[in-house]
């Protein structure tokens, strides 16, 4: 009687979560207006005194979650965190050992690569649990990627958080979405965070766990749940999110690396850097000290400083046909793919 009754009782459950799980992947764009954000499309007027990055950092809270090891905890983490890190919303580092004055929790997962999978599905469901709802954009970044804060909020301002959407460098592989390189950091709406917590983390059929890279994995997640790999380029055409240091990115990229596998291709690899570029990796802590120098005090005088004005902010209609029109996208490259 006890099991017939407990049996019952799953079976609703399970029931209801997929029957959500299916709103959530068929919901249409009337529905999709209806729940978004209700936000005001024309472009804001700034408060006196009040600087653009300032007032961003209010209305486009970004939490950033890194990936560190308590080797690193003194060096690469502490100086993530006195530079680009001090610019978050929310910091938190994710390692194998609690440190109060870093900010790093213990997620109970052995250092080693072969488990940075299972180290970021931790992390995704710790954040989501304490702040899954408190912030609307998540990034994840390694203790060797710099991002500039100021450049990420401006891109991501237009976009609705409780859209399925997730940004970053994008790599295609043998599924068509593609999925966003893990070291140049990718970053989760509200939505896509939500969804890979409720339907992929404990479902081996959208989210396996397989013995393949943590950026693949992760965007295969993802896809499953219905969350679309967005473009990042700017106008030109050129990336944002960059996986390589920029030594190795200017004046040229080299042909014939794993960076071939960029989703979108370009035959022009000498303009392969934006002007309002997010993140760099493989930057090492005298490389983090030389971008606060350039970015945030050398000066060039006798020039006018460059001022961008904000996008105005896409309604629900709008943000549902950038969606179509990503999830459409199919890569062009005709290079043979160096990585599955």
């Amino acid at each position: 009687m006890y099991r017939n009754v407990l049996c019952l009782v799953l079976g609703l459950i399970a029931g209801m979560q997929l029957t959500e799980f299916w709103g959530f992947l068929t919901f249409t764009a009337d529905e999709y207006e209806s729940t978004a954000i209700a936000v005001d499309n024309a472009a804001p007027t700034l408060p006196l005194k009040v600087s653009l990055a300032d007032w961003l950092h209010h209305q486009t809270r970004v939490l950033c979650m890194v990936l560190t090891m308590p080797k690193d905890h003194a060096t690469k983490a502490a100086k993530l965190k006195a530079t680009w890190g001090a610019r978050c919303n929310k910091l938190i580092f994710l390692s194998s050992l609690d440190d109060d004055a870093l900010g790093a929790v213990n997620l109970n997962v052995t250092e080693k690569r072969s488990n940075l999978y299972t180290k970021v599905r931790a992390g995704f469901a710790y954040v989501y649990k304490h702040y899954g709802e408190d912030y609307d954009w998540f990034l994840k970044a390694d203790d060797d990627t710099y991002v500039i804060m100021e450049n990420l909020r401006h891109f991501l301002y237009p976009y609705d958080p409780e859209a399925p959407v997730y940004f970053g460098y994008r790599f295609r592989t043998s599924y068509p979405q593609g999925y966003m390189s893990g070291g140049a950091g990718y970053v989760l709406s509200r939505d896509a965070l939500r969804r890979f917590n409720l339907f992929a983390l404990n479902s081996t059929k959208f989210c396996p766990l397989l013995d393949r890279p943590e950026d693949r994995q992760i965007g295969y997640c993802l896809l499953n749940v219905g969350v679309i790999a967005g473009n990042t380029r700017d106008d030109l055409g050129r990336e944002r999110f960059l996986p390589m240091n920029p030594r190795h990115l200017i004046p040229e990229v080299q042909p014939g690396t794993w960076m071939d596998d960029t989703f979108y291709f370009k035959i022009n690899y000498s303009d392969f850097c934006s002007d309002t570029t997010i993140s760099f990796h493989y930057s090492k802590t005298h490389d983090f000290d030389l971008y606060e120098y350039f970015l945030y005090k050398l000066r060039v005088l006798g020039r006018s400083e460059t001022s961008y004005t904000l996008p105005k902010r896409l309604d629900g209609k709008q943000m549902e046909q950038m969606l179509e029109y990503w999830s459409a996208q199919k890569s062009e490259n005709p290079t043979e793919l160096q990585r599955l």
